[in-house]
């Protein structure tokens, strides 16, 4: 079992920040302006001996990566920001990372594929709007401050070219020669299975076998593996202000012992997240070092019945979030200690722990039919949501095809959802060529329909309506079509995102 910990690199100056946040800012600002909300409340955290430091210190990383060592963390996986157009920000430290060698740091990226907002209100009360809207970093009233838009194919080509000195690092974590490569927010990536092609593609001409794309928090199709990131996995979206810690380790186990096997799993330290929100955060009480140590004894004991290469804990130096090994004038290195001993224990395991093994061993964790209904009846549920809510503001995903110069079409999927799109279309410069379904001729449309069997007369794009199992069907259509394989949720999010 190695241990992968979770790393932020807003430890440094950057201009963005200097402008949206105030002169010389970085994630200690927050920490050390951090406030009690009531009396027990244990804030602000403080490293041990003020090591407030600057990730762009070479001496910095080099004392992390001895720490890292000394208490048995085999690498850190570093948050990756990368924007629109190829913007990126708190890249200096893995680029750093990358000529510094001779720091034994095994990594790899999560890549936090959001937009950034000005949702930072303990932040926001104390900055002017009126900069932001001079200097055009966001639109009026959005609060955007980096726009996440992933482009088509010469974007993800971009992006990749990006990466690939990090992949062919000796140190970059890989599985079976793919490197790792976790997406944060895997459902706003309705792109992924094209982009994926590209990438693996890439990946295979430059001497891997793939990418190995975990998804964090999510059952969409089409990952390799997928991670359990706690402790937002297990939280949800509870209401509460303040939260035990105690029971919400509880439940991650339960979880832990629910999900499938193709999930890593996940400790965390503990979480308050009030430096960055202020009144509007959320605390998770009561955390410490014995606790943790349970925690983290079973997530291995639990990774070990699923033969799971890895377990991650969240994190190494959120600092913001209340959430970090480093030590601390609290807690010294107890919760490094209790890391190190509970990998020890379950290396070691006694007699109780070979009990616990077989008690887990017996747990079915593959998910039955009706489990497998709900994930996707949900998916659909926010899938039409965002429609509608596209044509409660009078837009129509016509735009889409015109913006495309895509007019003769075809639909996969003639079910509920290909038959709303049908309506859709009625009536726009957007012609219908044929339909795509297993049910064939069976079926009564105003245009042909075929089946995979069947020779696909050439077309502008295919429409995908199954979207929930975009993956499968596009590997099934680019081997009979080779044009454009589209997902009506990317035609969905386009419009969305279309001023």
């Amino acid at each position: 079992m190695k241990i992968i910990a979770f790393y932020l690199p807003q430890f440094h100056r950057v201009l963005e920040n200097d402008h949206w946040w105030g002169k010389g800012y970085t994630e200690w600002i927050a920490v050390k302006n951090a406030e009690k909300f009531y009396d027990a409340h244990y804030q602000p955290h403080i490293p041990l001996n003020q090591n407030y430091y600057n990730l762009l210190n070479k001496e910095t990383m080099k004392w992390q990566s001895e720490l890292m060592k000394k208490y048995n963390i085999y690498g850190m996986c570093f948050y990756h920001y990368y924007f629109q157009n190829g913007k990126k920000i708190l890249e200096k430290p893995a680029e750093n990372l990358l000529e510094w060698k001779e720091i034994d740091m095994p990594f790899c990226f999560s890549w936090a594929n959001e937009s950034w907002a000005r949702t930072w209100s303990k932040l926001t009360e104390k900055n002017s709007w009126n900069v932001l809207k001079e200097n055009n970093d966001c639109k009026e009233g959005d609060g955007i401050l980096l726009r996440q838009d992933y482009g088509e194919e010469e974007e993800w080509c971009a992006h990749f070219n990006y990466l690939l000195p990090f992949f062919n690092d000796n140190r970059y974590i890989k599985v079976d020669n793919k490197p790792i490569f976790i997406i944060h927010k895997p459902d706003l990536i309705v792109c992924f299975p094209k982009m994926k092609e590209i990438w693996n593609r890439l990946a295979k001409e430059n001497g891997f076998k793939g990418i190995y794309f975990i998804a964090s928090n999510s059952n969409r199709i089409g990952y390799d593996f997928y991670i359990q990131q706690e402790p937002n996995y297990s939280y949800g979206g509870r209401r509460e202000f303040v939260f035990s810690y105690d029971k919400l380790c509880e439940k991650v186990i339960r979880n832990a012992l629910q999900v499938d096997n193709n999930y890593f799993l996940c400790g965390f330290t503990g979480y308050d997240d009030t430096p960055r929100h202020g009144k509007y955060g959320k605390i998770v009480e009561g955390s410490n070092p014995d606790i943790f140590y349970k925690l983290m004894r079973n997530l291995f004991y639990i990774g070990e019945s699923r033969g799971n290469a890895f377990t991650f804990v969240n994190a190494w130096n959120e600092w913001g979030e209340g959430m970090y090994l480093e030590p601390d004038e609290r807690y010294g290195y107890g919760y490094l200690e209790a890391l190190k001993k509970a990998l020890e224990d379950y290396k070691n395991i006694n007699e109780e722990g070979k009990k616990y093994l077989k008690k887990v061993n017996s747990v079915v964790y593959k998910d039955n039919d009706e489990t497998n209904l709900i994930k996707k009846d949900k998916y659909y549920v926010r899938l039409f949501n965002k429609w509608l809510v596209l044509k409660e503001c009078k837009k129509n995903l016509v735009t889409y095809f015109v913006d495309k110069e895509y007019t003769n079409i075809a639909i996969y999927g003639l079910g509920i959802t290909g038959k709303h799109l049908i309506t859709e279309l009625n009536n726009s410069v957007i012609k219908i060529m044929y339909g795509i379904d297993r049910s064939g001729n069976c079926l009564k449309e105003s245009f042909p329909i075929y089946t995979l069997e069947d020779i696909l007369p050439n077309v502008d794009a295919i429409i995908v309506s199954v979207t929930y199992d975009f993956d499968n069907i596009f590997e099934l259509l680019k081997d009979k079509f080779n044009g454009v394989i589209i997902s009506l949720e990317e035609i969905i999010d386009y419009v969305e995102k279309k001023e």
